[in-house]
């Protein structure tokens, strides 16, 4: 899926999850659009719903019901249009360090060129600061995971874009709620693009400043040499030698004597008319050291961000999708229940199936396991079950609100099955019995609080996703 619809998806996501009064679409509008993108694409794939992929039901449902929408909210079609920013980014951002390469020199002695120039040493250093940066965040991946996280502002990420016209509270709450999203999953494509654009700028920096020293020297008579208050001679030799090394380690006919560097001490000799020796070393030093990585580097970035862009990823495990997607394939996704330590009667049951439906789409069906005895090992609550080669979707293990999370028990039971199928496995915690418990106590509300808190304690201890729910009533948020 593209980022375009991706966008669209995106946006439909949020108008269903935010406008629950069905103040902008009504459910009619979202089951027919469901159905017509279905329909539409198995006679556009001669009949064949195997045909039919995630990506292309999921951003033709999405401009369906974005079409419709535009009918009665103003500016929406406008809203959708691709984005502009990432093409002027990498436009006007090279040709803005062009230019203030090419008026960096023009700001010292138009007649001089200082060996010590700090503007051109700071470009050079600080081109150095930056590879060094990236050289350590890519050996030591944990030494970026501890520097603050942050992210761009909305308007620099692309995330906000003006809907014309006044829309209504519930379309401005959901746009809102995209944006918000959005700034979070497009942050790697944000930040390819971002890398791209300033690789291209500190290499058109340098290459406006190796134009700048060429241009002038047509018509100026550089006087070449240093001035120091704080270095003699030999040290002087010394920086230089090791800036210019790339330069010198290729071209070995450009180094220079410790004479030739005190010859040119501007209060000793005035510098020497000779510049176009140390031009053409700068020039090469700024090709070698920032121009020719910035590109090769512009252009990683460049493939980055285009294959993001092309290839947008859309989270496709959340409940949202896959209550959506459920109906697609040719067999109905499977819940599989493992209740732990807890007897499902037949009204849980019930709770259970809808949940399932909640969870995986309209045509999920649920299967639900023995329960496990509390101390049980996992081998033992699951024998007679080959957990990697069964047909179901998701399995979820079912615990009660009412009990205390516990590493050597319940944990154990969790990581099990973390082994066993990665990335296949959530966790629940029934509210029901707990709160009937509670009835109209006091601190009720609080309890029941701080026990969902322990149970998203230990979800994030064992990396597993939670879901709080009351079978009786329907999951809670």
């Amino acid at each position: 899926m593209d980022e375009r619809a991706a966008r669209d998806v995106l946006a439909i996501r949020a108008i269903e999850t935010t406008d629950t009064a069905h103040a902008v679409l009504d459910d009619a509008a979202y089951r027919e659009a469901s159905l017509s993108a279905r329909r539409q694409l198995q006679l556009g794939a001669s009949g064949d719903a195997a045909a039919v992929t995630p990506d292309a039901f999921l951003a033709r449902r999405a401009d369906l019901l974005l079409t419709d929408l535009a009918t009665h909210t103003p500016g929406l079609a406008a809203w959708r249009q691709p984005l502009r920013w990432p093409t002027l980014l990498v436009v006007v951002l090279p040709v803005i360090a062009l230019i203030s390469g090419m008026l960096t020199e023009r700001i010292a002695n138009p007649h001089r060129m200082d060996l010590l120039s700090l503007p051109l040493l700071g470009i050079v250093g600080w081109n150095v600061l930056v590879y060094v940066g990236m050289l350590v965040m890519a050996v030591l991946p944990s030494a970026s995971a501890r520097l603050p996280q942050w992210q761009l502002p909305a308007w620099l990420s692309g995330a906000t874009r003006r809907l014309h016209g006044r829309p209504t509270p519930a379309v401005a709450k959901a746009i809102a709620a995209f944006q918000h999203d959005w700034q979070v999953r497009a942050a790697p494509l944000t930040a390819a693009r971002w890398r791209r654009a300033l690789h291209l700028a500190a290499a058109a920096l340098a290459a406006g400043v190796i134009a700048s020293l060429y241009l002038r020297g047509l018509t100026v008579e550089y006087r070449v040499g240093w001035e120091s208050t704080f270095m003699d001679a030999p040290g002087v030799h010394r920086l230089l030698a090791i800036v210019f090394s790339p330069v010198t380690a290729l071209f070995p006919a450009l180094n220079w004597l410790p004479t030739d560097i005190a010859a040119l001490r501007f209060s000793d000799s005035g510098g020497t008319a000779n510049g176009a020796p140390w031009i053409h070393r700068y020039a090469l030093l700024f090709l070698l050291l920032i121009v020719v990585p910035r590109i090769v580097m512009a252009a990683y970035a460049h493939w980055r961000a285009a294959r993001l862009q092309a290839h947008f990823p859309v989270p496709y495990d959340e409940p949202y999708f896959r209550r959506l997607l459920g109906a697609l394939g040719s067999q109905a996704l499977v819940l599989r229940v493992i209740p732990y330590s807890f007897a499902v009667d037949e009204h849980r049951d019930a709770g259970l199936k809808a949940f399932a439906r909640t969870l995986l789409g309209d045509t999920a069906q649920m299967t639900l396991r023995p329960a496990a005895a509390y101390g049980d090992t996992p081998e033992a609550a699951l024998t007679g079950t080959d957990v990697t080669h069964d047909t179901a979707t998701t399995t979820l293990v079912l615990f009660n609100l009412s009990a205390t999370p516990e590493i050597d028990t319940h944990g154990a039971f969790v990581d099990h099955l973390l082994r066993a199928l990665p990335g296949k496995v959530a966790v629940a915690v029934d509210t029901s019995a707990y709160a009937q418990r509670l009835g109209g106590a006091g601190d009720a509300a609080a309890r029941l609080s701080q026990r969902r808190q322990l149970w998203q304690d230990f979800a994030n201890l064992h990396k597993v996703h939670l879901h709080v729910i009351d079978l009786l009533a329907g999951e809670r948020p």
